[in-house]
């Protein structure tokens, strides 16, 4: 009931002015909150990164391993292997399938993608870890091939690689795919790539058969 000394329009109004104060809060915070996670989108953190990372990679060697049953050609996820490509470096990677039996020359499967910012794949031995000469052994893509390929794809020379091969059967070589983080640091003779941690690390197992297991961090691979 309106108080006898308030007149009843003066409450609506007061009502209705608390009501849109409220609105334009809610709006503000949405505001806010869909600016903060598009800025997290932009610049993710390592983790959210790495998980990133992991993700694409499983995923190409399904869509390779996929590609070589389909196909019954040999098929490969490729990794740029150019240590003078600064954005490319172990960070570009690509399915490709033989374009005609043994003949060496790839054809794409659609674009390439670049891994998250800052996150890189470990390289296998005997390469050298960037920055890194003590890097773990047990955490190097073994799955990778020692060396790098130069490879011609969609009939042009597009680089070397390092590359993980699946036969028309689906079956690869075991070994894992490790992922971890890096920095560019200034070198004698110019910016160079620097791996960050090797507890810092996430990965893809590969069986022979094809099949793949995630590993989650550092305690999943051995010592």
């Amino acid at each position: 009931m309106t108080p006898p000394d308030q007149p009843a329009s003066l409450t609506r109004r007061t009502v209705r002015a608390f009501t849109l104060i409220e609105l334009l809060v809610v709006v503000a915070l949405i505001a806010f909150l869909t600016g903060a996670l598009g800025l997290a989108l932009r610049h993710p953190g390592e983790a959210v990164a790495l998980q990133a990372a992991q993700d694409t990679i499983a995923g190409l060697c399904r869509a390779a391993r996929g590609r070589a049953v389909l196909t019954r050609l040999n098929a490969r996820l490729v990794v740029a292997a150019d240590p003078a490509d600064a954005e490319g470096y172990l960070r570009y990677v690509q399915v490709v399938h033989e374009d005609g039996v043994g003949s060496n020359r790839w054809r794409a499967e659609g674009a390439g993608v670049w891994l998250p910012r800052g996150v890189y794949l470990v390289p296998s031995p005997p390469t050298a870890v960037p920055g890194q000469p003590a890097w773990p052994a047990s955490r190097r893509s073994t799955a990778l091939s020692s060396a790098a390929q130069t490879l011609t794809i969609n009939g042009v020379a597009a680089g070397t690689f390092y590359y993980v091969q699946f036969t028309p059967r689906g079956t690869t070589r075991d070994g894992g795919l490790v992922l971890t983080t890096g920095r560019a640091a200034d070198g004698v003779s110019g910016p160079a790539l620097v791996f960050d941690n090797p507890d810092n690390v996430r990965g893809v197992l590969l069986r022979s058969s094809g099949t793949l297991t995630l590993l989650e961090d550092a305690g999943a691979f051995a010592p």
